[in-house]
């Protein structure tokens, strides 16, 4: 008798939860510490988004396995910027744990184990959208052989219900300067002049990227710097944090904070 009452009570708990999860209204944005590497995640309901899956440490399955019920073991969308290992990396071990209904990325995989992988090629005004969450690419696709050069830079919308206000995050891969740039001079950041909630930083914090006139055209709330602690690499770079500071820009880091979450 005990027993069956254990499993009812069991079941009841189980179905609570499943339903608090489908119906939380609020958007949860998780940028996991990957270490040196870029891998997000976006939670919507039921629903979720991964833009990037870090390297091939299995530190983003951790990063899932934190933030996602134990019961889900699909994943609706997957966003590749690039196919920097240190981008893309976690995929195949994802995809072991995981269904991944639909892939997105700037180009076909190189040659390899992602060759298993047929993303959908998406490029400049393409729009990833699902109920009240958009994310709509900003750069070009540059043929030539330089993996950040191609890198997808995006912007994700998608509304704070208590307010009906629309929450911008700027997603910036590894893209350089001379990208950023382009993306000024072409107006394509004009629509989120001053109205920026968070700059995921190009490039774990590079000196290379985040430049000046990108920071004077979007002018974020807050910046995010997916970066592994005490990395070869010095990311992030002394220039970018000073940049950073002397616009009294609030800085988030993975090396220093773990897992960055923001719920809106």
């Amino acid at each position: 008798m005990k027993y069956k009452w254990w499993v009812v009570i069991s079941l009841v708990a189980l179905l609570l939860m499943v339903w608090r999860s489908i119906g939380d209204s609020k958007v949860k944005v998780v940028f996991c510490d990957v270490g040196q590497g870029d891998g997000a995640l976006i939670i919507s309901g039921s629903f979720q988004m991964l833009i990037d899956t870090g390297g091939n440490n299995q530190r983003m399955l951790s990063c899932l396995s934190r933030h996602l019920p134990f019961w889900d073991k699909n994943i609706e969308t997957v966003v590749l910027s690039h196919w920097d290992i240190d981008h893309s990396g976690g995929l195949p071990d994802i995809s072991r744990y995981y269904k991944i209904e639909k892939l997105y990325s700037n180009r076909l995989p190189p040659a390899g184990d992602e060759q298993k992988f047929y993303p959908t090629i998406i490029g400049e005004n393409d729009i990833i959208r699902y109920g009240g969450i958009d994310f709509e690419i900003l750069s070009k696709n540059v043929d030539d052989g330089d993996s950040n050069e191609n890198s997808l830079v995006g912007v994700l919308r998608y509304k704070d219900l208590p307010s009906g206000r629309q929450v911008k995050i700027l997603m910036m891969g590894d893209a350089p300067m001379e990208v950023e740039q382009s993306l000024v001079w072409q107006e394509k950041l004009k629509s989120l002049s001053n109205e920026v909630d968070i700059l995921k930083i190009s490039h774990h914090g590079s000196d290379m990227a985040t430049s000046e006139e990108l920071l004077d055209e979007v002018n974020p709330k807050e910046a995010v710097i997916s970066v592994g602690k005490n990395n070869k690499f010095g990311h992030p770079g002394k220039v970018v944090l000073k940049r950073l500071e002397e616009r009294g820009i609030k800085i988030k880091r993975t090396d220093n904070m773990g897992d960055v979450t923001v719920t809106y």
